[in-house]
């Protein structure tokens, strides 16, 4: 099999279901800033991490759609990362509504990882 530029960029880009989870996670962990000074927010360093996960996600997510690799790398990472660091707060006393959201990013991170993976596998 003879494999093109074309073909690469076409098997690396994102599809709408995952670009909207991508951007929904995104958009989450630049909203959970508005928590930073309340009594449920995480330290500091960390409120202003997801933060710029969050960031870089929603501005990797154009170069993603058209094919980027390395884009898509920079938000499958940071959507790890930011799953990742959600996961202490299922474990820690921490408000109902906090344990949903991060449960949210969770099961939205694997659900995306698992679409990317799949539209990685398809033949062009």
């Amino acid at each position: 099999m003879i494999t093109t530029q074309e073909t690469l960029a076409r098997q690396a880009s994102l599809s709408n279901a995952t670009t909207a989870i991508f951007a929904t996670l995104g958009l989450i962990d630049l909203a959970l800033t508005a928590v930073i000074g309340s009594s449920v927010a995480p330290p500091l360093i960390v409120s202003l991490g997801v933060a710029a996960l969050g960031l870089i996600t929603l501005l990797a997510l154009a170069p993603a759609r058209r094919g980027s690799r390395g884009a898509l790398t920079a938000i499958v990472m940071t959507g790890v990362i930011s799953a990742v660091l959600a996961v202490p707060a299922l474990f820690l006393a921490a408000p109902t509504w906090v344990m949903a959201v991060e449960g949210f990013v969770i099961v939205a991170t694997i659900t995306a990882l698992v679409l990317v993976h799949r539209q990685s596998r398809r033949p062009a």
